[in-house]
């Protein structure tokens, strides 16, 4: 089973009263709006997961996946920089933005060495094969 890592953790306690507002008002104080996770799409298919995550702007060399211990992680690095300059070759403006992206994925029964990525037009996918159900035969046990 795929399970997603939670972004918050439940409520269980004293505080339980609370209205969620106190949690959604601090994540978006403390949150940047300009800058969103990336959207992705994970889909558990009888003999593989297929993850899908849109990544426009990037470039291959920018991503990094990994799969360690039933996590598939991904990250991706952008930096940016825009110039306007006036006629004299002065500038008028100058700006710099640079970013870290990175999701994790929980997913069991992979088999490792069939991982498969690829990246076209903005969009990474990611292929990763299940493991085989290897059943054993039953043992016999005779009654003494």
């Amino acid at each position: 089973m795929a399970n997603l890592y939670p972004t918050k953790k439940d409520r269980d306690g004293f505080f339980d009263f609370l209205p969620s507002w106190f949690d959604e008002w601090g994540q978006n104080f403390f949150h940047n709006t300009g800058v969103q996770p990336f959207a992705a799409d994970v889909q558990d298919k009888r003999d593989a997961y297929e993850v899908k995550v849109d990544l426009p702007g990037f470039s291959k060399e920018n991503i990094h996946v990994d799969y360690d211990q039933g996590v598939l992680s991904i990250e991706a690095t952008r930096e940016q920089e825009t110039n306007e300059k006036a006629e004299d070759g002065s500038f008028i403006r100058k700006e710099r933005a640079s970013g870290s992206y990175t999701r994790r994925f929980m997913l069991d029964r992979v088999n490792e060495d069939g991982i498969k990525a690829s990246f076209k037009d903005g969009v990474l996918q990611v292929t990763l094969p299940k493991k085989e159900d290897v059943q054993k035969p039953g043992k016999f046990i005779s009654i003494e």
